[in-house]
């Protein structure tokens, strides 16, 4: 007797059965008519240390047989000729699987290094604009874990920024609307994810003295998304950070999803895109008869605030070429102002309503007291 285990290829029941030996092997099991494997049609194939599993060419693709006796395994191996030939499973040694798998991480590097990066401005080109909302959508989940999800909500405060905004659009003639929110914060900074989600942290409202100083502040994010450069950042930085996870066996993203957006909100954007940037903000204001004189005050009045860490100007410093250029004064019609006294009032008190909260559920007047309380590295940065 020479009990083993059958799957007949046709359902994934087990079946204990004795193996008989004779002109073929015989597979018996009560109630089921033997089945006949020749001894030249069978190979041995992929199994657990100290189990032998077999299949046969003329059987069904998927049936196999198992045993884990030593002396049923080498009458196997004296009666059958072809265990390792086609259709069967060649030994596989340990240098090469090293072999193999060192080749594959070095295709994963090279993509990681070169590949993505090159793709990233390709991609973004050619990507929908539909596409970008749910890449923003992920991004701003991390994003309010980030900042604790200290969102103001005034109402009145919200009507004027969409109101804003709204002018803003139009100007701008984005693709896509932009969804404005203001979350509680000590930098004084404003940023935009993929598919028009814009941020502005509170320290910058607090900052700005006029209507015209935030909407110059929004034109030039506004531009960043125009011309896709967050989007060229985050596949290129995303997708890096899931190749990572591939690597390392996060194959599941959620690593790969937080390090695109650490690497989103620290790392600035190319001074070429900032010029780019700071040129659309000037087309936009002036189609609206606003000049971009007070946003070149307001970045000015951030420089010589001393600590630049965090700031709108962090990562490109009020250079005197780019004041210049944001300071030049405006030729054309001037227009109707953007907001009200009293809209502008209610835009600068949109966080009064609602203090935000901390993680243990108190108050503060400020929800980054440091940065270390995001988990992120003390060299943080919003690029602008």
């Amino acid at each position: 007797m020479n009990p083993a285990i059958y799957f007949d290829g046709k359902s994934s029941r087990r079946q204990r059965v004795e193996l008989r030996f004779a002109a073929t092997i015989e597979i018996v099991s009560p109630g089921h008519p033997p089945v006949s494997w020749p001894y030249p049609d069978i190979r041995i194939v992929d199994a657990p240390a100290g189990t032998t599993r077999l299949s046969c060419t003329a059987a069904e693709p998927l049936a196999r047989l198992e045993f884990r006796d030593a002396a049923l395994r080498r009458e196997i191996d004296r009666l059958c000729p072809n265990l390792t030939g086609p259709g069967g499973a060649q030994p596989v040694s340990a240098g090469r699987i090293a072999l193999w798998s060192a080749a594959a991480a070095a295709v994963i590097v090279g993509l990681i290094w070169f590949g993505v990066p090159l793709l990233a401005n390709e991609i973004a080109e050619i990507m929908p604009f539909a596409w970008e909302k749910p890449l923003g959508d992920a991004v701003d989940r991390q994003t309010r874990v980030f900042f604790n999800g200290g969102q103001c909500t005034g109402p009145g405060g919200v009507a004027a920024l969409n109101k804003l905004v709204g002018q803003l659009q139009v100007a701008a003639r984005l693709p896509v609307k932009p969804d404005p929110i203001v979350l509680t914060s000590t930098i004084p900074n404003a940023f935009a994810l993929p598919g028009g989600r814009v941020y502005i942290l509170s320290a910058l409202l607090r900052e700005a003295t006029g209507p015209d100083e935030l909407a110059g502040v929004l034109a030039h994010e506004f531009g960043h998304v125009s011309h896709r450069d967050g989007l060229r950042r985050l596949i290129r930085n995303g997708g890096t950070g899931y190749l990572v996870g591939l690597l390392f066996g996060d194959i599941g993203g959620a690593g790969a999803a937080l390090f695109a957006v650490r690497s989103l909100l620290n790392a600035a954007y190319a001074r070429d895109d900032e010029t780019r940037a700071d040129a659309f903000a000037i087309v936009t204001m002036h189609r609206l008869g606003r000049p971009t004189a007070p946003l070149g005050r307001l970045l000015t009045r951030i420089a010589g605030a001393g600590d630049q860490s965090y700031s709108v100007l962090s990562d490109h410093p009020m250079t005197s070429d780019r004041a210049h250029l944001l300071e030049q004064p405006f030729d054309g019609t001037l227009g109707p102002p953007l907001l009200t006294a009293v809209e502008w009032r209610a835009l600068k008190a949109i966080c009064d309503a609602e203090p935000p909260r901390t993680r243990d559920g108190g108050k503060t007047d400020g929800l980054i007291k440091n940065h270390s309380d995001l988990g992120l590295d003390p060299d943080f940065t919003h690029g602008r």
